[in-house]
């Protein structure tokens, strides 16, 4: 499982280095990916909090791809993100550092 998360971290490399080179599409493909193998990796194993961290990140990515195009689909990404991470500090395992993330998913989440 662990060449999966690697996997994972690759594809969203691949789609930074798409998008800084303009091309969107692609990239958005690369995340896309990504955000599959890590929603296997998270449902596999809830209680691995790397794993369930990657998978809001996911989120979050896919939420700015989507925010200069279409508002509607970002904030359903945000909300998703939100949830996630939200529902990690219920369980105890979220990250202290990752308060901050989630203020920030809080008011992007809001309709």
């Amino acid at each position: 499982m662990e060449w999966q998360r690697d996997l994972s971290v690759s594809h969203d490399r691949v789609g930074d280095v798409l998008v800084a080179q303009g091309n969107l599409p692609g990239a958005l493909e690369a995340f896309r990916r990504s955000l599959a193998l890590r929603e296997r990796l998270a449902a596999a194993d809830p209680g691995n909090a790397g794993w369930q961290r990657d998978l809001w990140v996911s989120y979050w990515r896919l939420a700015q791809m989507a925010e200069p195009t279409n508002a509607s689909e970002a904030r359903d990404w945000w909300r998703k993100a939100y949830e996630h991470l939200s529902g990690m500090k219920q369980r105890g395992i979220m990250t202290p550092t990752d308060q901050q993330y989630l203020d920030q998913l809080r008011l992007k989440a809001q309709p």
